[in-house]
């Protein structure tokens, strides 16, 4: 069995938060009815790369739902929707405030129907406050939500994160509120109402960033690659290449400096303790890359490893993929897909003894399952 097992999702959701939400319930056993209208998500375009007709955007986070379009406009879409709503467990949608209910699917109107539904909104800023009615989209939340101003170079332009976090932790506090719902729901017999926004995901990963700005009073810097709390902390160029090194407390500093036959550091007064060496990182730093300049990138992983310092190269994603690890933890999995043939996507990272994730279905063609879910909606009308 799987953990959720016997609960359905009813997915109206569509480009990234939403959809990675209901994925990662669909791997823990769910069944997740993935609604499309009739132009699709609009992730399916959003390519290169594409493989068989399908782009690599939409594939990453629909897998495990069966597909159905929908065509909310009409009687009968608005229709097989509030029907559906009837037989499930969890609604995700991630429209603007009060679209839904324009077409009577609301969690008012639902929840009236359903008592038991759990309806979940993942929105850009959330159902109330001054700024509930505007969209929301992963760059902008980056840079209204100050992660922009604390990424990149200390002299250079504000940088966004590579790949697009605030929309992955929506959809990563949605499973979260999901399952406490379902829990609570155990105890109460009713559903509730979730209302997840991207800003208030994007404040709440702040953690000790924004901890040190409540207590300081003082504006975080950007500071590239290195730590504002914890020296050294930060990538080093090695003779032919970089690498990263994280030393986590005095002892691991300590360590570190005999191994690199420079004792004479870590009995400096100005390096001894990390607050010293927060103090005074730029002295200290520019010694140590000097010296890390000297021999290439694998001496000194070994070196770190022998002194058991944390460190690691710096990879690129072929490098990544190719890790035995990877394979060993079972993060590189491969499906079989109608018009693919073997599709790869990167495994789910929850490992459970008892109810393992399974890799039932793979994101599904657009339509894909309206007939047979239609089907079974009338036979249990």
């Amino acid at each position: 069995m799987q953990p959720l097992q016997g609960i359905r999702i009813l997915d109206l959701s569509r480009v990234l938060a939403g959809p990675y939400c209901t994925m990662v319930l669909g791997d823990l056993g769910a069944d997740v009815i993935k609604v499309e209208p009739p132009e699709g998500d609009e992730t399916r375009a959003w390519g290169p790369p594409f493989a068989g007709g399908e782009s690599a955007y939409y594939l990453c986070v629909n897998r495990n739902k069966r597909g159905i379009v929908v065509n909310l406009k009409t009687d009968e879409g608005k229709k097989i929707l509030r029907d559906l709503a009837l037989q499930s467990d969890v609604l995700v949608e991630n429209f603007r405030p009060g679209t839904l209910e324009k077409f009577g699917l609301d969690f008012e109107t639902l929840h009236e129907l359903n008592p038991k539904l759990i309806y979940c909104s993942i929105t850009g800023f959330g159902q109330t406050g001054s700024m509930r009615d505007r969209p929301g989209y992963d760059f902008m939340i980056q840079a209204l939500g100050g992660i922009m101003s604390i990424t990149g170079e200390p002299e250079g332009e504000p940088m966004k994160v590579g790949v697009a976090v605030v929309d992955l932790f929506a959809g990563q506090n949605a499973v979260i509120a999901i399952l406490a719902a379902l829990q609570a729901r155990t105890l109460t017999g009713q559903g509730q109402r979730l209302d997840i926004s991207l800003f208030d995901s994007q404040l709440g990963w702040l953690a000790n960033v924004s901890s040190n700005f409540l207590i300081s009073g003082k504006l975080p810097k950007r500071y590239g690659n290195a730590h504002a709390n914890i020296v050294p902390y930060q990538s080093f160029e090695a003779a032919d290449g970089w690498f990263a090194i994280a030393v986590g407390n005095d002892r691991q500093f300590t360590r570190m400096c005999e191994m690199l036959a420079r004792p004479d550091l870590a009995a400096d007064e100005r390096f001894a303790t990390n607050t010293a060496r927060v103090h005074n990182r730029e002295i200290l730093i520019p010694l140590l890359a000097e010296i890390f300049k000297t021999a290439p990138v694998a001496v000194w992983l070994k070196k770190l490893d022998e002194a058991e310092i944390p460190c690691g190269a710096i990879q690129n994603f072929e490098q990544v993929f190719s890790m035995p690890n990877v394979m060993e933890r079972e993060m590189l999995v491969k499906m079989n897909h109608p018009t693919i043939g073997e599709l790869p996507l990167v495994g789910s990272p929850l490992k459970m003894s008892d109810t393992p994730v399974q890799y039932r279905m793979p994101p599904p063609l657009m339509g894909q399952h309206t007939d047979a879910v239609l089907k079974e909606l009338e036979e249990k009308r």
